[in-house]
This record gives C-alpha cells, structure tokens and sequence, in this order.
C-alpha cells in the first residue's frame, strides 16, 4: 500500500491524529476511501484553496442516528424525559441541521428501541473514553500526540469492574443487511479488536467541539474513583435501534483485549493512519479533498447542470429513478429517494422481493461462474440445478423462482464474453466514478460488467426478464436508463485509455432465451438522448432543498412509506 503524503501546499501544525477507533477500521458495502481516513485523522489539517470549495454544509441532518445520539444524551446525562429530549433533539438549530420528516418518524421509534431492555446494573457514562500517546518529538509521521477514541455510547458498573460500549446501528442483527464486518469472525476483527483497546484501557476525556477540533480532548478528573479504575471486564454489545435486539460481539478482560489488538488491532491501525491509497466513490461526497484529489476523474458537463451552489453528494441512476420513478409512471417522490440515502432501514424487506432476489442469485452465479473459470465460456449445463432452491454467494432463490433463475442463468452462455476470442478480461460490480465539477456531483455507476475486447472496453449491463417472450424496448435508453449513463461514461477516460472501439450493451435473459442490444456510444442522436435522459434524471434533484412526499399508489410497494407514513389516497373516491 503506498505511504500517506499530504496534499500539495497543505498545512498541519496541530500534531495531533485522532482515530474513532472501532469504525475507522470497520469495512463497509461501499468501501471506504484509505487516503480520506488518514487525512481526517490529521486533526486540524488545512488543504490549499481548490477550483471549488472544500465543503459546503447541508441544511439538512445527514446522519441517520444524529438525533438519536443527542436525545440520549440528554435523558441519559441531563435526566431530561423522552418526549422532551425528543423535541430538543429534533429542533433545528445553527448548530443542528433540520431532520427530514422520515428521519423523525425513524428516530422516535429507535429512541423506544433502543430504551428497551436496558441494563439497569451499568450506568451511563458521560464523557469519552481517549487513549492519548504522548510523543517528546515528532515521529515520521508529523505527529505529536495520538489520540485512539471510539464511536458509540459508554456504561460503567458502580464500582468501574465493567466497562460496556453500547453501539447503536440502524438495522437489524441478522438477514440481508448484515454488515460487511459481521462476515468477517469476531476473533480477526480490527475494528473490533482497536475499540475494545480504547475501553479497557482508555481515560475519560472531553473531546472538542468541531470548531476546535485541532484542540486535544481535556482530561476530567472530577468523575470519581470508579470512573478511573481500570476495569477488569470490557464489553462491547451492538443494539438495533430497528428492533431492540441486543447482541454481545465481545466480552474480555484486559489482558485478553491487548493480546487481541496486538495481533489485529495494532498492524491494522498503524497501515490505516498511513495509507496513501486513493478509493474514489461514496466517500469523496464528504471529502474536502474531492475538488483537487488526483484520483477523482473530472467529468464536467455529465449531468447537463451548471449550479455550483448545493452540498456536493453522490448520484447515480439508482437515485434518479428512486426520484423521479419509473418512465410514464405518476410515481415520482422525493422523499423515497432522500430516505433511502438516509440508509433507513426496511423493516418488512420490502425492496427484497422475490425477483429481486431471483435476480441478484442470477448475477451472482454468473459472476462467481466467470471469476472460478477466467477466459473459458459460460456453457448451458453450467447453471444450477432449478429443481430446488439454490444459492449464490448470500442470495438464496426461493423454491418458486429456482427454475425460472436456472434458465436465465443457462440463456447467458448464448452471449457470454469469453465466447469472443479476442477478449482478455473480464471484470463485474466495477463502480465507475467520475466528479462532474459543472454541478459538483460525484456520479457513480455500478456496472454489471466490463470487459476487454481488443484493446477497448466493453460496458454492458444484464437484466432478467421473467417474461416468456418480452417485446423489444422501444426506447432503451429511457427504459433502461443505466445505459444512458453508459453511453456517457463509455468513451471517457473513466472506462479506460483506448476508447476507439468502445460499445455499450444490453443482455435481457428470460426464460426462453437472451436477447443482445449492441449500441454505439459514438452515434450523434444516441449520444443527445442519452444527455436527455440523464438530466431529465437529475436535474429536479439537484435543485431540490425540500424532499417533500409525494404520496400516491406508489407508497403500498415503497419500503420507506413505514417512517414516511403518507396519506394514501382513498381508491375508492373519485
């Protein structure tokens, strides 16, 4: 991994890194930015002006457990009641952005949540525990002091015996959105392994406020003898804020944490205060660095918007339509995409039904099938047996959808890549990025698949159709809008160098057979529609401050409609 440097004309005079422990080495779905992680690390780091600036606050809470910390906060260290650290918590503030009305709904039912079943023998704890390393002189890094925190909320037994950090996650435990961290075992977790360090053997500190940030976190001294003791258990328990369940991830005592961090703690932190690696995506959203990173391709003009004037965040087509909804369809709604990148859960697996998963197991099969067999074409026999339910990496087809997915499945050696003797890779789930600076929007696009065919990329996108013999798109950019997208990015430098034979295409597989659609990215009229679409996309969005709901008969199938709760309209009146 290539060592940290920081940006060209930048300044640190702080000496001081301070980690969150436990999540700054926690995995996630998106994959975080290593580069990022240590430049915020750098406490008090200031980056030379850029072509934009480097943040641009939202007026809107981002975080879809900020309310719930501060509520908690209050009732737990003010002895404020519920309903009033409620309000409180939910009051817009110059210091508190406004909560959407979705967020409310969400934090109200995770505050009872999370109340419930709370251990009545640990008592709250408020203030941080800081594991702080003074240095004499800097070390190779520029550093002075370290200080390692860790996210979530603490409790400590009366006589300071036990310590418990309590970490509050907007999900269930168990199912479909399980973490990434969680595949991994809790024996060889980082971040795991750094939080509980911080516990067993941190001091209570005060941490500064984000305007002073570059400060080091006070010592306090005042909390009594037990708060000071060194406890002889350490705990670490996640609790859904979804549905009150409460699971233990560790429970050690001290010797046992260091012996734990030295092994997968320690080597982990130390690599990610100094990683150099740039990972754009989903992270440069918040990034000051975004506008001048080095491995953020610039794009200007993508999205057909010139308005510099909105918080930079990430788009893709996925947003647009969870926006504007299906082409021809009155279903547009604001809220369900702005609650959806909120992350709020979906407690009944709306968005996961049957065909949707049907369809992720076919991708999956596919993919897995390419990766254990590189160069070598996909045959018919080589789909599942669909005469009961099968699995492809986390997804498992249900017995009704077993035979339908093996067909698609067994319709993709027709079209397989590798039947071309001229393609030399092969690559799927590739997340293209590119920072369009006339909008200041990181647009991504997840791709199915792109392979190498002569010396170009070949971008296509896949999709199952589960009817017998659907119809030829009339308009396929406007029905698939992916492609739209594809046609934009696939003659830029974000695909790849050699762009001259580059083509964009669409597999459908259904149950009798596949059908490709080859398009030229390189066609005038292609290319003005496909600026169309994508616009037509992300244009509302753009401009929109609000994400009011838009209730209709959209919301009986919309996963969020549980926090949004909108005023459906009565079918049977008018």
């Amino acid at each position: 991994m290539p060592a940290w440097m920081a940006p060209r004309e930048s300044t640190w005079t702080s000496g001081l890194i301070r980690v969150f422990a436990g999540s700054f080495l926690r995995p996630n779905a998106h994959g975080s930015c290593p580069y990022k992680g240590a430049l915020k690390a750098r406490a008090g780091i200031r980056l030379a002006p850029g072509p934009l600036p480097a943040y641009k606050a939202d007026a809107r809470e981002g975080f879809n457990l900020g309310p719930l910390g501060e509520a908690l906060d209050l009732i737990e260290y003010e002895d404020v009641d519920a309903e009033e650290a409620l309000r409180r918590a939910l009051t817009a503030t110059r210091e508190r952005p406004r909560a959407d009305p979705g967020l409310v709904s969400w934090t109200r039912s995770a505050l009872d949540r999370y109340l419930e079943n709370s251990t009545p023998d640990l008592r709250p704890v408020p203030y941080s525990w800081v594991l702080v390393t003074r240095l004499e002189k800097p070390d190779g890094r520029g550093a002075r002091r370290y200080e390692q925190c860790v996210w979530g909320r603490p409790y400590a037994s009366a006589d300071g015996r036990l310590r418990e950090l309590r970490v509050p996650v907007a999900r269930g435990l168990s199912g479909p959105g399980q973490e990434a961290s969680e595949r991994v075992g809790h024996a060889e977790r980082a971040d795991l392994a750094a939080a509980a360090q911080v516990v067993a053997f941190g001091e209570p500190h005060r941490l500064p406020d984000r305007f002073h940030w570059s400060h080091a976190a006070r010592p306090v001294r005042d909390v009594g003898e037990a708060a000071l003791r060194k406890p002889e258990e350490v705990r670490i328990t996640e609790v859904s804020c979804l549905d009150g369940e409460r699971r233990e991830v560790l429970s050690e005592g001290p010797e046992d944490v260091a012996r734990r961090y030295a092994v997968h703690g320690r080597p982990r932190l130390t690599a990610a205060v100094s990683a150099g690696t740039f990972l754009p995506g989903h992270d440069c959203e918040d990034c000051k660095y975004a506008p001048s990173c080095p491995a953020l391709p610039r794009l200007g003009g993508l999205l057909g918007i010139e308005e510099l004037n909105r918080p930079r965040r990430t788009w893709s087509i996925t947003n647009g339509r969870s926006y504007v909804g299906r082409p021809d369809r009155d279903e547009s709604c604001p809220a369900r995409e702005r609650l959806r990148r909120l992350r709020l859960p979906d407690p009944e697996a709306r968005a996961l039904t049957p065909h949707v998963v049907r369809g992720h197991a076919v991708h999956t099969w596919i993919q897995q099938h390419h990766e254990a067999h590189p160069g070598i074409a996909c045959r018919p026999d080589d789909a599942p047996d669909g005469r009961a339910p099968w699995s492809a990496g986390r997804w498992t087809v249900p017995p009704d959808q077993a035979d339908l997915g093996a067909r698609m499945v067994a319709a993709h050696a027709r079209h397989c890549p590798y039947r071309l003797s001229t393609v030399s890779e092969l690559v799927h789930e590739r997340t293209l990025v590119a920072h369009d600076a006339d909008a200041d929007v990181v647009v991504l696009a997840k791709t199915d698949t792109l392979y190498l065919d002569g010396s170009s990329w070949v971008y296509r996108e896949t999709k199952t159709d589960a009817r017998r013999d659907p119809p030829p798109e009339t308009d396929v950019l406007r029905e698939r809008p992916q492609l739209a997208l594809a046609v934009l990015l696939s003659t830029s430098p974000v695909v790849g160098e050699d762009v001259s034979a580059a083509r964009v295409e669409l597999e459908v597989l259904g149950p009798r057979g596949a059908r490709l659609t080859v398009i030229d990215p390189f066609d005038t009229e292609i290319r003005a529609s496909a600026r169309q679409v994508v616009r037509s996309l992300a244009s509302d969005w753009h401009a929109d401050t609000t994400a009011v709901a838009r209730p209709g008969p959209h919301c009986r199938t919309c996963e969020m409609s549980v926090w949004c709760r909108p005023a459906l309209p009565d079918p049977t009146k008018g």
